[in-house]
């Protein structure tokens, strides 16, 4: 057996140190030592901080909702693609990714839409209309009688 077969792919793509590698400009042994220095200290403090300015902006805009959900969700976005763009190495790939990531997106809209109904428009009966108006029942006082149990006539 030769030595080709116990090589990885980029020992075997890239035999001489100074071959072009995956940028133009770079040698192969200068973007492996970028790639084995990624900045996952910097990421984490970078979605700490972000952590922290949504605990924030949550107390401060807590009396407008909209704007509350629409500002969070413009942190988290920020959020995923840091893990995405980092963690996942998705900076190291292709264009193609934007094409997987687009209609992904739209089949989330389309489904978060399509859901709403079902969630907002459920029935309601009065059995449930029964435990809304009585309230809680605490089981810590010994005197509370446990809550009947609904029959169907």
């Amino acid at each position: 057996m030769s030595d080709e077969t116990h090589k990885t792919h980029d020992q075997r793509m890239n035999v001489a140190s100074d071959a072009p590698y995956v940028r133009a400009g770079q040698t192969r042994a200068q973007e492996l030592h970028v790639e084995s220095h990624a900045p996952y200290l910097k990421v984490f403090l970078g979605l700490a901080i972000l952590t922290a300015l949504e605990y924030a902006y949550a107390h401060v805009a807590k009396d407008a909702f909209l704007t509350l959900v629409l500002g969070l969700m413009c942190l988290a976005i920020i959020k995923a693609g840091m893990v995405g763009w980092y963690f996942m190495h998705l900076k190291f790939e292709g264009k193609w990714v934007y094409g997987m990531l687009i209609p992904a997106g739209i089949l989330a809209i389309i489904l978060t839409f399509a859901l709403a109904p079902d969630v907002a428009m459920q029935p309601v009966t009065e059995e449930n209309l029964e435990d809304e108006e009585s309230g809680a029942v605490s089981w810590l006082e010994p005197d509370t009688a446990p809550p009947a149990i609904a029959t169907r006539a």
